[in-house]
């Protein structure tokens, strides 16, 4: 179960939870996680914190992948709503466009995927699933990523 904590931005959750579970399905994913969309204070004091950076990034992701008692625990994705509405038009795209992006490329870290060590593996995966996903739905998408990372 993918849960997404918003309390300031009155996202359209089921917009993102539909498209999204179907991807972490496509992952080969299973367990819970939460998305949580915050502003770039809680971006910088979480980037500082855990990674010594001190800026608000696009997103953070936090793998656990534990099992809890209440179930596997795949990990936390934090997203910065005002850097992604920036970034959004920065690339001429829509803020729901860009949120996309950014989860998916939380999920896909979530489930090991690392851009900044492999060949550009991750970033053509990101890419292929947000063309399948967020335009189609991912009706027309065949196969499994849960390939090697």
């Amino acid at each position: 179960m993918i849960e997404i904590i918003d309390e300031q931005y009155n996202l359209e959750q089921a917009f993102y939870l539909e498209k999204l579970e179907k991807i972490v399905q496509s992952l080969g994913l299973k367990g819970d996680m939460t998305i949580k969309i915050g502003d770039p204070e809680e971006a910088k004091h979480l980037n500082m914190t855990y990674l010594e950076r001190d800026y608000a990034p696009d997103v953070l992701s936090f793998p656990f992948n534990e099992e809890l008692p209440e179930g596997y625990y795949v990990g936390d994705i934090f997203i910065c709503y005002e850097t992604a509405a920036s970034q959004a038009k920065e690339n001429n795209v829509t803020l729901e466009e860009e949120l996309f992006t950014l989860m998916v490329h939380g999920v896909l870290h979530l489930a090991g995927f690392d851009h900044e060590t492999d060949n550009g593996e991750m970033l053509k995966l990101q890419a292929d699933l947000i063309k399948n996903y967020y335009t189609t739905g991912g009706d027309s998408l065949q196969g499994n990523h849960s390939s090697e990372k």
